[in-house]
């Protein structure tokens, strides 16, 4: 690993790229996580699987136990681009530390992935925003009393002092937004939240983040985003809107709302394969 990537404290993620290798020659270049409902958003028809994995036979994962995640990850092409796709993810609220949360992204790094998509179901702060509609992350709050980086190092030893000023790319951002545009889609953009979770947030809560400027909340992705920054890849964060918070509701209702952002998310996906093959 070069001296300027920062390094994990354990090689579970060593063992499941192995793991991996063992059973399929795809070398991808990009890898998605889709969240809470977002499944949908790739079928058959753009997403050609050479090997999937259960979550519960690749080293470090819990089984799949997330309404919403299927809990697998599909090695294939995605719009004919090699890719890692990973149908949801290790939440920090399944108690498996940062460094569950952060097996994601450590996986994608070992397989030689170079660009990240992450992907959620959250909870709009702004009563203007939609239930179904989406919301490119162009920043974020880590709201969930941990550093994705603990424990890391970099190769001589030091901590993982990693910059974070840009940590959601610019460019795949521009093809994100060209290809919305293209499909007639909204798509706004915003500063995500990451919360512990499992539980909702309270009123309290929900007001202290909107005055601290964020336009979304949710319970993933700042994970997956921070490690995957430390590991060197270019990450483009989207948030599908499933619910307006301070308003009631159920997991359920989440899933439903995120299905109907499937198919503006696939379009977007779709511009920024075509980007990721230019460049």
């Amino acid at each position: 690993m070069s001296p300027n990537r920062a390094q994990p404290p354990d090689g579970v993620a060593d063992e499941g790229v192995a793991r991996i290798r063992a059973r399929t020659g795809v070398q991808p270049v990009v890898s998605v996580v889709l969240g809470s409902g977002l499944g949908k958003a790739l079928g058959p028809d753009v997403l050609q699987a050479d090997q999937e994995f259960g979550y519960e036979s690749l080293p470090g994962f819990p089984a799949a136990g997330v309404p919403g995640h299927a809990g697998r990850l599909v090695l294939g092409h995605l719009f004919d681009v090699p890719a890692a796709v990973f149908f949801g993810r290790v939440h920090f609220y399944q108690g498996l530390g940062m460094t569950g949360a952060t097996l994601v992204p450590r996986i994608a790094a070992g397989l030689g992935v170079r660009v990240q998509v992450v992907t959620n179901a959250a909870g709009g702060l702004d009563p203007a925003m939609e239930p179904g509609g989406l919301m490119l992350i162009a920043d974020h709050i880590n709201m969930m009393s941990a550093n994705p980086l603990l424990g890391w190092h970099f190769a001589d030893g030091t901590p993982a002092f990693v910059d974070l000023t840009e940590v959601y790319d610019r460019d795949l951002r521009r093809a994100a937004r060209g290809a919305a545009e293209r499909g007639g889609y909204g798509l706004a953009e915003g500063v995500y939240a990451a919360m512990s979770g499992p539980s909702y947030e309270t009123p309290a809560e929900i007001e202290a983040l909107r005055r601290l400027g964020a336009n979304a909340v949710g319970m993933s992705t700042v994970p997956e985003a921070v490690a995957g920054t430390a590991l060197g890849l270019r990450t483009l964060g989207v948030s599908c809107i499933t619910n307006i918070v301070g308003l009631p509701a159920t997991h359920q209702e989440v899933l439903a709302a995120a299905a109907a952002g499937a198919e503006p998310l696939a379009a977007i996906l779709a511009g920024v394969m075509e980007a990721v093959l230019v460049k």
